[in-house]
């Protein structure tokens, strides 16, 4: 059975995507620049200063991308304390997992500081047993290197770990790293395009142990796209098994 539970952050258990590109969009208007739909699907799922590095060169902005980072986190920090709310299931997702004694990660595009005001605002403190922040390692989402950092953290071989993911770039780099992978697509995600994950879910209410359990093979899990992903069969009601 597996081992580890990896999860990504922004859109899977916290609803937070609107608010990223809200303090991307406030920041912009001292350039009077306005972001267009094209531009905010482009900065999710990657770490703030290469957000800050695209925009950059994107709007021929006067400034580095360090400083647009540091001053838009400012920005973004006072918006997610104040708007971040947690998605449908998550707090009875952890649970679950926490109960059935997976060791539990967050692997995110953001900053730490950005981790850790979520793990104090939601009382998670406790929860998590490792973290891969967007300024700690020099790769993002779909590139595989942030999980095998995290398997390799927790002295895990990549297929002991199972990824829950929101995205396209996430589920890419999860099958990467050799990982399962259950896509639970996020509010600016379109269902139609997740390919590769082994279950797709409509929200983290269908997390169970027998969806987990279908997707782990003893002694040979490895990790095969498959082009139509199945779907869990029903969401959990109550206490689980």
């Amino acid at each position: 059975m597996f081992e580890a539970v990896i999860m990504d952050l922004d859109g899977l258990l916290v609803d937070s995507e609107r608010w990223q590109i809200k303090a991307w969009q406030e920041y912009l208007k001292r350039f009077e620049v306005e972001l267009d739909e094209f531009d905010a699907v482009k900065l999710q799922d990657q770490r703030d200063y290469d957000n800050a590095e695209y925009l950059r060169r994107r709007f021929d902005l006067d400034t580095d991308p360090l400083t647009m980072q540091e001053e838009r986190q400012e920005i973004f920090m006072r918006l997610a304390e104040e708007n971040i709310e947690l998605m449908p299931g998550t707090n009875e997702a952890l649970q679950l997992l926490k109960e059935s004694e997976f060791r539990l990660a967050v692997v995110s595009a953001g900053v730490r500081e950005y981790i850790y005001l979520m793990m104090d605002k939601f009382g998670w403190g406790e929860v998590f047993d490792v973290i891969v922040a967007g300024d700690m390692i020099d790769a993002s989402k779909p590139n595989p290197m942030p999980f095998l950092a995290c398997a390799e953290t927790f002295a895990l071989h990549p297929s002991e770990c199972l990824v829950l993911e929101d995205s396209r770039n996430g589920v890419e780099a999860a099958i990467a790293a050799g990982m399962q992978v259950i896509c639970v697509p996020g509010p600016t995600t379109e269902r139609w395009r997740i390919t590769g994950a082994d279950v797709v879910l409509t929200d983290l209410d269908y997390l169970n142990l027998p969806t987990i359990r279908s997707i782990w093979h003893e002694g040979e899990n490895y990790n095969t796209p498959q082009l139509q992903p199945q779907l869990a069969p029903q969401p959990r009601r109550g206490r689980w098994s």
